[in-house]
Formats: C-alpha cells, structure tokens, sequence
C-alpha cells in the first residue's frame, strides 16, 4: 500500500508547482524558477498530518526534487519520502516530455524501498504519467479544466485518476490560491483496491499455504494549507 500512498499525495506537489507556475504564465508541469521550497497541513479524519517539498531545476530542464509526507507526532504513521531526478523538455507553451528515476522510501521499522523510471507528457491543462517500479506498471493523470466561473472566483479545480494493477483512485481537488506564497484547498476521492496475501502455516509436520484476498474500497476527503516559496 506504501506505492500507491505515495502516489495518492505526490500530485499535490505537481498541481502546486503548476499554479505558482501559471501565476508567471508558465503552462509547463515544472515551472522555470530554479528554485522551490513549499509544506504543507493536512487534515483529514485520522487527524493531521504535514508534508513538505523541495524542487530545484537548471536552465537545461534537469530538475531533482525531495518529498516528505505524514510527518507528525499523534499517531503511527510512517514518514514517507520520494526523491526524483530527471529532465523536463519544452517544445513550446503547450507541449512538454518529462523523463526520469523516483525513489520511495517508508522511513519505519519495517521500511519499503520503491525505485521506479517514469514518463510523462503535459499538453495544454492535460498530464499523462507513466511509472515503471518493482510493483509493476501505473498510469497517472490530471486535468486542468478552463472554467470562467471558477476563474472570477479565484478557485482552481483539478481532476486526477491513477489506475494501476491492483486498483485505481480518482479525486477531485478545489483551492484558493490565498496570496502569492499561500494556499488553500479541499480534495474529495474514491478508491478500490485488491490485494492477495499468502499466507503459510505449518502442522503435524506438514505446510499448507492459500491466497486470501482484500478488498477495499471507500470515500475519503482532506482540507489542507499550504505555502510555496520560489526563487
């Protein structure tokens, strides 16, 4: 579950850095500043949780950035972290190709390392991603819809899928871009999942082993704060 946690939260850090981008009219997926510091409060019904983001990026499109989530004092959650490095290509306004390695890390007793190669194009206010990991192949995507009325209202929406072997996610986010460093947000999902877990015992001298599979599936929700600082 630790692989798609980790996807579930890090397209906050793409819609973020799309925002203070558009702010600067840059469409791109990563905005041209070479420099980004940002956290952010979450707060959901298992209480709250924080995250913060850095995202450094050259002149040439070589960017690397670091992502920390669920740091927080009032419950058992791990740390979880995501560090990346690769190279964003601009063919113009509208069109961009990134290309590049992620490295998830559950900071625990019982870590998980995920390493993975991803993909991804952004054309207009529509992202396709693809990730290559030990647990198999995933699809991301976000749109951006053009509202009018939500424009003269200052709030931006953003919808996200994600499907992947085991299930998929999709989610609704609305915000409030604040100021020019703050934010603030709404997000609404669904997901449902499968696992199968195998499970072996041994009796009187001999192993027996079966496949028990979980389902999930179920709505949740978090409202959250955050700030951006760009250079």
């Amino acid at each position: 579950m630790f692989f798609f946690l980790i996807k579930k939260y890090i397209y906050l850090l793409a819609f973020f850095t799309v925002l203070f981008g558009q702010v600067k009219n840059n469409k791109s997926y990563f905005q041209s500043d070479k420099f980004v510091l940002g956290g952010f409060m979450n707060a959901t019904e298992g209480g709250l949780d924080f995250e913060a983001l850095a995202n450094v990026e050259s002149r040439y499109g070589v960017y690397g950035n670091i992502w920390l989530s669920q740091i927080d004092y009032y419950s058992n959650t791990d740390i979880q972290s995501n560090i990346s490095l690769g190279l964003n290509k601009k063919f113009h306004n509208d069109f961009s190709l990134d290309l590049g390695y992620a490295y998830n890390y559950s900071i625990s007793e019982d870590p998980e390392q995920v390493p993975e190669l991803y993909f991804g194009t952004d054309i207009n206010n529509i992202s396709v991603w693809t990730y290559i990991g030990n647990n198999g192949i995933s699809i991301e995507s976000w749109y951006k819809p053009d509202i009018d009325e939500l424009n003269k209202s200052n709030l931006d929406l953003l919808l996200y899928g994600s499907i992947e072997e085991n299930g998929y996610d999709l989610s609704i986010n609305i915000s409030n871009q604040l100021t020019k460093q703050l934010i603030a947000g709404v997000m609404l999902g669904y997901e449902k999942y499968s696992e199968n877990n195998d499970i072996t015992f041994k009796k009187n001298n001999k192993t027996k082993s079966f496949t028990v599979r979980n389902d999930y599936s179920g709505l949740s929700s978090m409202i959250y704060l955050g700030f951006l600082l760009t250079h």
